[in-house]
């Protein structure tokens, strides 16, 4: 009896494409009006969650925006660092394309990662975080609320 080798994995860039194109419609009604280097948006979607979308990086064609979980006083005993949600998002106006860029301490995400691997990453890593933006703007859109831009 043989045994067979699991295929690798083989990204679908079609697939890929159309979430990242899904993301960025969704994305861009929650980012700040004014579109100046620093504004935010929070947006509320339960009683103790409340996220922010700030501006990190406005050029020609592109924008990066890092939406972070915010600790509320009630949580802030309870959750560490590692807990709170964070990530970046590069946004493609030409293209109306957004993609994660970091999410938590993993930056530049590599398309298809070996499996196993030291990391613990999956093998379609970079699809699944973009996965978990859709759920995350899915969540915005079901129940969050958003407030004015905020300057700081």
């Amino acid at each position: 009896m043989s045994l067979a080798k699991p295929r690798r994995y083989q990204p679908y860039v079609p697939d890929f494409l159309s979430l990242c194109e899904r993301n960025y419609a969704q994305l861009r009604h929650l980012l700040p009006r004014a579109g100046q280097v620093g504004d935010a948006v929070q947006i509320q979607v339960s009683a103790l969650d409340k996220y922010e979308v700030r501006l990190q990086e406005l050029c020609k064609f592109t924008s990066t925006v890092r939406i972070e979980h915010i600790q509320t006083p009630a949580l802030s005993e309870r959750l560490s660092s590692w807990l709170r949600p964070q990530f970046d998002v590069r946004l493609y106006h030409d293209a109306r394309l957004a993609e994660v860029v970091a999410c938590q301490q993993v930056r530049q995400f590599k398309a298809v990662y070996d499996y196993p691997n030291t990391d613990m990453l999956q093998p379609d890593e970079k699809r699944q975080i973009n996965l978990l933006l859709r759920d995350w703007l899915s969540l915005c859109r079901a129940q969050g609320l958003c407030s004015a831009v905020v300057l700081l």
